[in-house]
């Protein structure tokens, strides 16, 4: 079963409130290019002249020990630069509140990971975002496109710490219309670069994953639609002290969907949990991973045409 934390509830009681206040206010916008899942990304990009604005607001909790819940935000502004490419930019926020005591994460031999109490938000950097469409899944039966994302970010995402890095990651993105275009298939082939060097470290820390997602979207009732999604990935790191790339990690996400979708708006809230990863506190051998990783997320965006 699904659960949420009860702190969780007051931000969706006036999330709710804002969404309803945006889509009055909304009334005349001109149909908005959705995402249809949560996490896994769709081929179609904007036409050449539109704009669209999208909320993003992820929650993320549960360690191996303490109490840990992470929040980030993003508010993004996306211009159609030809009917084949678009452009994004971000501004990126995270909110940590945790209490892990001597850690959250990983074993006492091995040496605790995310130790200490942290409850604060903070301004965590910008992102920039092209995303080309090669075929269209409506015109061509098949879409196609090609995705890239640069982000410096100021904060460490599972700690909260300060300091500076660098994020690129690249997709492939394969899109599949079934029954008339009821049914939507959406894969994306993904390959994340990371440079990291905390403030108060030593050395510059550099992580790579590639990650695969798929899910299905199926569109039961005018407007709206249901679907789940899932991922699995691995992420490799080379340390400071390090001069080779060493495996860290795998995991593996699943979990459901709803896609609401207006000529004015759109919203999709999303729900996934973690069903397996190397356990970092048992010598990596099968469990969860919830040092970089945590036991269940959630996700709502939101996002609106002019």
């Amino acid at each position: 079963m699904y659960c949420f934390s009860i702190t969780m509830r007051p931000f969706l009681r006036r999330l709710a409130y804002f969404m309803l206040l945006v889509s009055c206010a909304l009334q005349k916008m001109a149909y908005a290019d959705e995402n249809l899942l949560g996490y896994t990304m769709g081929a179609e990009t904007l036409p050449k002249g539109a704009k669209e604005v999208y909320l993003w607001y992820t929650q993320k909790e549960g360690k191996r020990n303490g109490q840990y819940q992470r929040e980030e935000y993003r508010a993004e502004f996306e211009y159609g630069i030809a009917n084949d490419l678009s452009g994004a930019v971000y501004v990126n926020g995270l909110s940590h509140n945790y209490h892990c005591g001597l850690g959250c994460a990983g074993s006492q031999a091995q040496g605790y990971e995310i130790s200490g109490s942290r409850r604060k938000s903070d301004f965590s950097g910008i992102s920039f975002e092209l995303k080309k469409n090669l075929m269209s899944p409506y015109k061509d039966d098949f879409g196609l496109a090609l995705y890239g994302e640069v982000t410096y970010t100021t904060r460490d995402r599972v700690t909260g710490h300060q300091g500076m890095g660098w994020e690129y990651e690249t997709k492939v993105i394969f899109q599949k219309p079934f029954l008339d275009g009821q049914l939507q298939w959406l894969t994306n082939f993904e390959l994340e670069l990371e440079s990291w060097k905390e403030t108060a470290g030593e050395g510059t820390e550099w992580a790579v994953a590639p990650r695969l997602r798929t899910g299905v979207s199926y569109r039961f009732a005018p407007k709206w639609s249901l679907g789940v999604e899932g991922w699995v990935d691995k992420e490799y790191l080379k340390s400071a002290n390090q001069t080779k790339w060493v495996y860290d990690h795998w995991d593996a996400f699943f979990g459901p969907s709803v896609h609401y979708g207006d000529r004015q708006w759109w919203f999709t809230a999303s729900v996934v949990q973690q069903l397996a990863g190397s356990n970092e506190a048992n010598n990596n051998r099968r469990g969860l991973h919830l040092a970089d990783h945590e036991k269940k997320e959630f996700r709502l965006k939101l996002g609106y045409n002019f």
